[in-house]
């Protein structure tokens, strides 16, 4: 059904086509300065504007691939910091400008990308990690760890030979062993959090006993986190992709149970500086609904609401399984003990009492928000990849049919992928290898595949993959240049024997009217198909009506 704005808009995206070649040209004129003065502060910032504007326009004019180049862009702007400018870099975006010219073009010909391109973003550079620890087996081991969950890792044998990162770029994160020196290492942490720029990169102490005070003395210096030896290296990467992930995540999502405009005026002017989403229920009766469609990441509680307390309805969420975590900050105008005790039995995680300071408001909102979404990541996410588990890859899942209903253009592809002759890996080179392979695979997913795009390990050496906005042959390129990719892998088992693993995949365009369980289990078919027809191949299932 057309809305009567539609005309507008095809008005408006025809202007926007027609202007974006100007502003493409642009962006090459800014990065012939960068080339000449990497130190240009004024060309980076135009520069990282420029991505901007294509960022937050592509998708509005329905080409989320300009958006995601854009976005990309922006991100590599970012890690640079106050530069300077390498050639490495404005190689890479050279290649993201040539890209978004090669969309703008294919748009205003009423016709599609490159094979494989539409719908894309560029593949996102892996995560620079510096190591500074004394060579040796423990050094090696990190380093090789660290590698097969897709970072780019470099390692300095001691702080002296780190030095550098002092005065020149700095990493995304630093692991520091603090075993040997742990003053000196901590002054290395002070020194590093003083550059500019310097509070960016996560940074990590080890340590040799990880006691209570060792922490607090890590966390004093400007560390992001303290681990004891030997290294528990799943819980490290878990941390480090957590920390590392908050930049670049959707905005948290705030749900407020407020009936008084003025007090949900003031929250959104507050909160909305910050860079929360806020939505506001004034009928408490569309909690359960709000909940549902909006998926927030807290709930801001009034007590004083039209026929209900709001202690009942945080009774009623801790009822809920699927809200049992959820955090819920009471706010009230009773101060007394007993509004606290009653805030503390209802199931509320905080209390505060309005007139509440912006400051409080946000330091408390900030601090329950990044705590819930790390335990919402351990839940979900499968403890040796880091993927999705089956049940939250199966709640994105239903989320995209839902989509899908409203939105029967949509298209959606569900990738089932599955190691072939795993068992004969595990059997022949044993099971922590197997381990590894699972681990590479996962993080070969996740370097290639979009930030937005679902990933989850499905059950044993089984993956699954939802890629929204792809069509199914598109879908298809890509699994075949990661099937190519992940079968040239060289792995090496813990005796030295190297070998090498394939996967096998099955594609299941979602149709309409269809449910999860039959979209996984075209999908399912397809793969059966790909294995019976010997393996290391990818599939695609017929259309079901």
């Amino acid at each position: 059904m057309t809305g009567p704005w539609d005309e507008e808009l095809a008005a408006l995206r025809t202007l926007y086509l027609r202007e974006s070649g100007g502003r493409i040209d642009d962006l090459d004129r800014v990065l012939d300065r960068l080339e000449r003065d990497g130190s240009d502060a004024q060309a980076l910032q135009d520069l990282r504007r420029g991505f901007h504007g294509f960022a937050g326009s592509g998708t509005t004019y329905g080409m989320p691939a300009v958006s995601a180049l854009g976005l990309e862009g922006e991100r590599r702007c970012s890690a640079v910091g106050s530069g300077p400018v390498v050639a490495a870099d404005v190689k890479g975006w050279r290649k993201g400008v040539a890209a978004l010219r090669r969309e703008i073009l294919a748009a205003a010909q009423g016709g599609a990308a490159a094979p494989g391109e539409a719908g894309r973003e560029v593949e996102r550079p892996m995560p620079s990690v510096l190591v500074i620890q004394e060579e040796g087996a423990e050094r090696e081991g990190l380093v090789r760890a660290l590698g097969q969950e897709s970072f780019t890792v470099r390692a300095a044998a001691g702080l002296e030979a780190a030095a550098g990162v002092r005065g020149g770029r700095l990493p995304d994160a630093v692991i520091v062993d603090a075993a040997g020196d742990q003053v000196a290492a901590f002054a290395f942490v002070e020194h590093l959090r003083a550059q500019p720029g310097g509070d960016r990169p996560v940074v990590f102490v080890v340590g040799g006993h990880g006691g209570v005070l060792d922490r607090v003395e890590a966390i004093h210096c400007g560390a992001d986190g303290h681990f004891a030896k030997p290294i528990d290296v799943l819980a490290l990467v878990r941390r480090l992709r957590f920390l590392l992930d908050r930049e670049s995540a959707e905005p948290p999502r705030i749900l407020s149970v407020e009936d008084d405009p003025q007090q949900a005026a003031f929250l959104r002017t507050v909160l909305g500086s910050a860079g929360y989403e806020l939505r506001v229920v004034e009928d408490p009766a569309r909690l359960e609904s709000e909940l549902a469609a909006f998926r927030p990441d807290l709930v801001l509680m009034d007590i004083l609401l039209p026929g209900v307390s709001g202690y009942d309805l945080v009774r009623s969420l801790r009822q809920d399984e699927r809200h049992a975590t959820l955090p819920v900050i009471i706010l009230t105008t009773q101060g007394e003990l007993d509004a606290r005790i009653e805030a503390a039995r209802a199931g509320g995680d905080e209390h505060l009492v309005k007139p509440v300071s912006p400051a409080l408001l946000l330091s408390t909102v900030a601090a329950r928000v990044e705590r819930s979404r790390f335990l919402r990541l351990l839940v979900e996410r499968d403890g040796l990849t880091g993927l999705l588990t089956h049940t939250a890859l199966l709640e994105r899942a239903r989320a995209v049919v839902a989509k899908k209903r409203r939105d029967p253009a949509r298209e959606s592809t569900w990738i089932m992928i599955d190691l072939d002759h795993f068992k004969a890996i595990n059997d022949g080179h044993g099971h922590p290898t197997g381990d590894q392979v699972l681990v590479r695979l996962a993080g070969l997913l996740r370097a290639r595949l979009r930030q937005a795009d679902v990933v989850g390990r499905y059950g044993g050496e089984e993956f699954a993959v939802v890629l929204e906005d792809l069509t199914s042959a598109d879908a298809s390129r890509l699994m075949e240049r990661l099937r190519a990719e992940f079968a040239a892998i060289d792995h090496r088992s813990r005796e030295g024997a190297e070998f090498r693993v394939t996967f096998s995949a099955g594609l299941a365009s979602l149709e309409d009217g269809e449910s999860v369980s039959a979209w996984v289990h075209a999908a399912d078919q397809a793969l059966y198909a790909a294995k019976a027809g010997g393996r290391n191949r990818i599939v695609t299932a017929p259309a079901r009506r």
